[in-house]
C-alpha cells in the first residue's frame, strides 16, 4: 500500500472520529514493519483547528509558488536553445509540484519546500550577474516562500522533521 492510499485511508479514518492514536495502533497490529510510514501519514494530516488557521496562510503560499515558477521562467528569458534547459525545466516544474503538495495540505513537503528554496534563494543571489526587476522579485518571493513554509511546517505540523515523524526518547512517535 502506498503513502497516498495510507494518507486516504487514514484521513477518512480521522473523519470518521477515531482519534491519531488508534488509528496508528490499528494498523501497527496489522503491520508492525510499517509504523514509520503510519506514523509519518498520520503527522502529516493537520488537525481540522490548525488546517482551518492556517488555510489562509496556505492559500497565500500555494500563490506564491505559482508565481515562482512564472517568474524563474521570466528570469531566464531570453532562452538560448543551444544551452542545456533541462535545470530551468526542473527549476520551473518543481515550484508547481511544491504548490500541488501545499494545496492539498501534505504536511511532510513544507520543510523539503523550504530547503529547496532556500538553496535556490542562495544559488540565485551568488550566481546571477545581471539584477533586473525580474530577478528582484524571484528573489522577493522565495524570501517569504521560505519564511511561510517553516511557519507553517512549524506551527501546523509540528510532529515532523526534514525526513520523517518526531520521536520521544524512548522510541514513540509523536502522532
Amino acid at each position: 500500500m502506498g503513502l497516498l492510499d495510507i494518507s486516504n485511508e487514514i484521513t477518512a479514518e480521522l473523519e470518521s472520529g477515531l482519534s491519531r492514536e488508534e488509528i496508528f495502533k490499528k494498523h501497527i497490529k496489522s503491520n508492525p514493519a510499517g509504523a514509520t510510514k503510519y506514523a509519518y501519514c498520520i503527522a502529516s494530516i493537520p488537525t481540522p483547528t490548525l488546517r482551518k488557521q492556517y488555510l489562509t496562510i496556505n492559500g497565500l503560499l500555494s500563490l506564491l509558488l505559482v508565481v515562482y515558477a512564472v517568474l524563474t521562467v521570466l528570469a531566464e528569458f531570453p532562452i538560448n536553445l543551444h544551452e542545456p534547459t533541462i535545470f530551468i525545466l526542473i527549476k520551473t516544474l518543481l515550484p508547481l509540484v511544491f504548490a500541488y503538495f501545499t494545496f492539498r495540505f501534505h504536511g511532510g513537503a513544507y520543510r523539503l519546500i523550504g530547503l529547496w528554496c532556500l538553496y535556490d534563494l542562495l544559488e540565485s543571489i551568488l550566481l546571477t550577474g545581471v539584477w533586473t526587476i525580474v530577478v528582484a522579485l524571484k528573489l522577493l518571493i522565495l524570501f517569504f516562500v521560505i519564511v511561510l513554509t517553516f511557519f507553517i511546517a512549524r506551527k501546523a505540523f509540528p510532529n515532523l522533521k526534514v525526513l520523517g515523524p518526531k520521536q520521544d526518547s524512548n522510541g514513540n512517535y509523536f502522532l
